[in-house]
């Protein structure tokens, strides 16, 4: 049985607010399903998410410090 969460656990796991994570869902970045007028997320949707968003910030960071000049 596939387990979820809500949009209020994974704000809280993200250390975000709960518009942010509607963010990321309206957006397509976070993949979930509306149930009624609300929204679960699978926990492998979850994981995804978190690969991916980990993965970007490594690139953010790699970018980051290709761009520095010293004079």
């Amino acid at each position: 049985m596939r387990e979820f969460f809500s949009v209020q656990e994974v704000a809280k796991l993200l250390n975000m607010s709960n518009s942010g994570v509607l963010y990321h869902i309206k957006t397509g970045h976070l993949k979930a399903e509306q149930v009624g007028k609300i929204y679960i997320i699978a926990k492998e949707d979850f994981g995804d998410f978190l690969k991916h968003h980990r993965d970007d910030k490594k690139k953010e960071k790699k970018s980051a410090q290709t761009k520095l000049k010293f004079e």
